[in-house]
């Protein structure tokens, strides 16, 4: 019969793997309530926990053959969710559903000719602003591409009905440890 502290570190090995699982569970639940557009950020710090841990049993030892392969298959299991979030991450920022359609609103499209000279233009400072959110902590605003195009647009008519000025250049600053979205006329 194996020492009683054998018996009292598996069953430790076991409670912690029994943790990890619950955790597991759990980041997947909030990341699927993030991608439904129930919470405002990803659970980037459970993420983290998470990935400490897995990084801590990596390095363990006393592990039976059974806790290992359960911890492998965890590890598989947390993976396989990491590529999953990853991919939905990307389409979300692209505006695409699931399925690869584009996400449509009853809102109408940008059309207008004032704004930066195309797409590609509006997308990277929309990038550009997501970036600096990102750097400073603020995380990802509650608006998608085409709500920030309409910002834009908004501004931009006010900005040269008040400045009678030709066109407005928008560009993204940081102030007081917050990105801000920033617009000077063109005359």
């Amino acid at each position: 019969m194996p020492p009683v502290s054998a018996m009292d570190e598996g069953k430790k090995i076991e409670r912690d793997l029994d943790e990890l699982e619950t955790n597991l569970s759990t980041l997947k639940r909030d990341y699927d309530c993030f991608f439904s557009g129930a919470a405002n950020k990803p659970p980037y710090e459970s993420r983290k926990r998470i990935e400490g841990t897995i990084r801590r049993f990596a390095r363990a030892e006393g592990f039976s053959y059974a806790q290992r392969f359960r911890y492998n298959s965890l590890v598989a299991r947390f993976n396989s969710y990491q590529d999953l979030w990853s991919k939905q991450m990307k389409m979300k920022e692209e505006g695409r559903t699931p399925s690869g359609g584009l996400i449509t609103e009853s809102k109408p499209k940008l059309t207008t000719q004032k704004m930066p000279q195309h797409d590609q233009q509006l997308q990277d400072l929309y990038h550009e602003y997501l970036s600096m959110r990102e750097k400073t902590g603020e995380g990802k605003p509650n608006f998608d591409f085409v709500a920030f195009c309409e910002l834009l647009k908004k501004q931009q008519e006010q900005i040269i009905t008040r400045y009678q000025c030709k066109d407005v250049e928008f560009f993204v600053k940081l102030e007081e440890g917050h990105a801000k979205l920033k617009a000077r006329p063109v005359k």
